[in-house]
C-alpha cells in the first residue's frame, strides 16, 4: 500500500503535521508588543482564528488596549496594514488614537513621508447598534441587529477592496444590554460568530471584542464575583477571553488571562500612560 506524502491527503483529510503546514495563516498571531502580554499569551500573541474578548468595568483600561492593538498591528504587517473598528458605545476616540499614535511614529523613527497609522483605521460608529431589521439566515427570517448588518452587509465589501488585519468591536456588550429575549440573543450571537469565521478563513484578520463586566453572587461560598457581561451564550462562543481590572489610586492595570487554548490561565500587569499601553517593569 502506498504510503500518502506530506503534501498529499487521504481522501480530503489532512494529517496535523500537513495542517500546520498547508494553512500557514490560520497560526498567525498578532502581538500586543509589550513584553508582561506577551509573555501571558506564551504563544506569540492573539490568534488570526476565534474571536478574542478584552472584559472589564469601565475605566480599566479596554479601549486602549484596543486602540494600541490597532495601531501596532500595522507595525507588524506592514503588506497588511489596514484596520476596521466598530464602535457601539461612544464616539471613536479620535484624539487619544493620535496622541498615541505620535509617540509610537516617534520611537519607531518613521518619517512623516510615510502615511499616518490612522489613515489605516476604518471607523464605524453604529449609533443604534440594537435596531433590528429582518433579514433572511439560513432560509430562516428573523430579526437583525445593526452590528449584523455591518458585518455580512458592509463589511465583506471593505475587505473585498482593502487588506484587513485587525477587527475591533467595542464593545460587544451594548449591542444586545436592552435585547429580554435570551433565546434570539443567542441565536444572534451564534448567528454574528458564524459570519466571523467564515470572513477570517477567507480575508485572514483577527478579531477582538471588548466586553463589560457584571456583579454576581457565587451559590457556593456567597462571595460577589465580577464575570464578563452575556452569560455562557457568549461565553461558549469566545475563543480566548481577557479581563482587565485597574488597581486604584495608580495607573497600573491587572491583565488575567481567563482561558485561551494554547496557554494556561494567568497574570500580569500593564501600565497606561499618556504615551499609550507599557510594561508595568
Amino acid at each position: 500500500m502506498k504510503e500518502s506524502s506530506e503534501t498529499e491527503n487521504i481522501n480530503g483529510f489532512l494529517n496535523a503535521k500537513q495542517a500546520l503546514t498547508a494553512h500557514p495563516n490560520r497560526w498567525r498571531k498578532l502581538r500586543f508588543n509589550v513584553a508582561s502580554l506577551d509573555r501571558l499569551l506564551c504563544a506569540g500573541g492573539i490568534s488570526a482564528r476565534g474571536v478574542v474578548e478584552i472584559a472589564g468595568d469601565a475605566g480599566s483600561g479596554k479601549t486602549q488596549l484596543a486602540l494600541h492593538l490597532a495601531l501596532t498591528c500595522q507595525q507588524q504587517c506592514p503588506e497588511r496594514r489596514g484596520v476596521v473598528y466598530i464602535s457601539t458605545e461612544h464616539p471613536f476616540p479620535s484624539k487619544r488614537l493620535v496622541q498615541m499614535e505620535q509617540t509610537l511614529r516617534n520611537s519607531s523613527g518613521v518619517g512623516h513621508e510615510v502615511g499616518k497609522y490612522s489613515d489605516n483605521i476604518f471607523v464605524e460608529h453604529l449609533n443604534n447598534p440594537v435596531g433590528l431589521d429582518l433579514i433572511y439566515f439560513e432560509d430562516v427570517l428573523i430579526n437583525n441587529s445593526a452590528l449584523e448588518q455591518c458585518i455580512t452587509d458592509r463589511l465583506p465589501v471593505l475587505l473585498e477592496n482593502n487588506p484587513i488585519r485587525l477587527l475591533v468591536i467595542d464593545s460587544i456588550a451594548a449591542v444586545y444590554a436592552d435585547e429580554e429575549d435570551y433565546v434570539e440573543r443567542a441565536e444572534s450571537f451564534r448567528r454574528l460568530v458564524h459570519s466571523l469565521h467564515a470572513l477570517q478563513e477567507r480575508f485572514d484578520f483577527v478579531t477582538v471584542c471588548t466586553n463589560q463586566v457584571r456583579a454576581v453572587v457565587d451559590d457556593y461560598d456567597g462571595e460577589e464575583k465580577v464575570i464578563p457581561a452575556l452569560g455562557l451564550a457568549w461565553g461558549s462562543l469566545v475563543h480566548t477571553r481577557i479581563q482587565l481590572r485597574r488597581i486604584m489610586g495608580t495607573n497600573r492595570r491587572v491583565c488575567q488571562l481567563l482561558f485561551c487554548p494554547t496557554a494556561e490561565p494567568a497574570e500580569c500587569y500593564f501600565v497606561i500612560a499618556q504615551a499609550g499601553i507599557l510594561d508595568a517593569n
